[in-house]
């Protein structure tokens, strides 16, 4: 993997064609604050195709004004996988206030129906871990809502491990909640 910089600043790209070990590997790109519409045009398809995957809902986020899309940007990175030109994958990066520089948390994995189980998260997870190592990353966290066990299953083959540590979801705390996973990359 290398990390290049174009018109949209950094771009993770991995050479070669769009075949990897484990199957597509999508070109990997940083969008820019002023991309917002683009992370809201994502997002929005995300939260209409996999409603169930995600904290957040699709008619909240709808209404969200371009102000509120570029706050997205003032949390954290977003990258989007393209293929032949059309996104069909999108990661967030964050950094959770007070958290030691080191430590990252993922979120808001999704990758597109027509490009799942071909290998888009696996290549781009594992392309957002190398860019995050060689940053000087040495943890990196994420939150996988209780039921989601293909998700629980992909991040621990990723090398993810549960802590256990589990939290209530605001919305419907005696009955549904999340749980921490964690990836040292020492």
């Amino acid at each position: 993997m290398q990390l290049r910089y174009g018109r949209l600043g950094p771009r993770f790209a991995i050479p070669g064609s769009v075949m990897g070990k484990f199957g597509f590997v999508p070109y990997i790109e940083l969008l820019a604050p002023d991309e917002w519409h683009r992370l809201r045009d994502i997002r929005l398809t995300a939260l209409r195709e996999s409603p169930h995957a995600f904290l957040a809902k699709y008619e909240d986020e709808e209404a969200y004004s371009e102000s509120q899309w570029r706050a997205e940007f003032v949390r954290g990175d977003w990258h989007v996988g393209l293929i032949a030109g059309r996104p069909v994958s999108l990661l967030g990066i964050t950094r959770e206030p007070g958290a030691p520089a080191q430590e990252r948390f993922l979120e808001y994995l999704w990758v597109s129906p027509d490009h799942r189980r071909s290998g888009v998260a696996r290549n781009m997870l594992g392309s957002i871990i190398e860019g995050l190592r060689t940053s000087g990353a040495t943890t990196v966290f994420l939150w996988v809502l209780d039921g989601n066990e293909v998700a629980m299953d992909f991040y621990r083959k990723v090398g993810f491990a549960r802590s256990n540590h589990r939290q209530p979801l605001p919305e419907d705390p005696e009955e549904r909640s999340e749980e921490l996973m964690r990836l040292d990359l020492g």
